[in-house]
């Protein structure tokens, strides 16, 4: 292997390592925004593991493209590397960027699936009200023929109060 192979799999490694920084960044941001109740908030260790083996399974997949899978000492050292570049220099960057494109995309498109969300509930409560307010003179007779047919009837020969009081009328 030629130094030139090794430079060019080392600058992968670190490259590698910055991706993998970033990457796991936004999962976290991800996770830590979404609501409490939700299922990624409940599973996000799981979710993170996750996400970590296949980053790698990735990172594998990098040294067999590169160096048909060749393992040296210095490729978790040249991650660790590119994690720490990533913290220290392109995370203020990737954090403007994830809020920017929050503010710009992600919540207008929010805002107007729940504004289509609560007009199509409007006009859905609206047409129950309607059809409530139409059906009402057929419903109500209707409903109280049912009550009375359903009613409890007292019972003349084991309650003699109540036919005390039948007597007295």
């Amino acid at each position: 292997m030629t130094l030139s192979l090794q430079l060019v799999s080392l600058l992968w490694m670190i490259l590698s390592g910055m991706l993998i920084g970033a990457i796991i960044e936004g999962t976290r941001f991800i996770m830590e925004s979404t609501p409490r109740r939700s299922f990624l908030f409940k599973y996000q260790k799981f979710v993170e593991i996750i996400i970590w083996i296949g980053l790698g399974i990735g990172t594998f997949y990098i040294l067999y493209v590169v160096r048909d899978g060749v393992w040296r000492i210095y490729d978790p050292l040249a991650q660790i590397v590119g994690i720490l570049l990533y913290e220290q220099f392109l995370q203020p960057v990737f954090r403007l960027a994830g809020r920017i494109i929050l503010r710009l995309f992600i919540q207008p498109i929010w805002f107007l699936f729940l504004l289509i969300i609560t007009i199509i509930s409007k006009i859905l409560r609206l047409i129950v009200v309607i059809v409530t307010t139409l059906l009402y003179p057929i419903l109500y007779p209707f409903k109280k023929i049912w009550h009375l047919a359903l009613q409890k009837k007292v019972n003349f020969r084991y309650n003699k109060n109540k036919i005390k009081n039948e007597i007295k009328k």
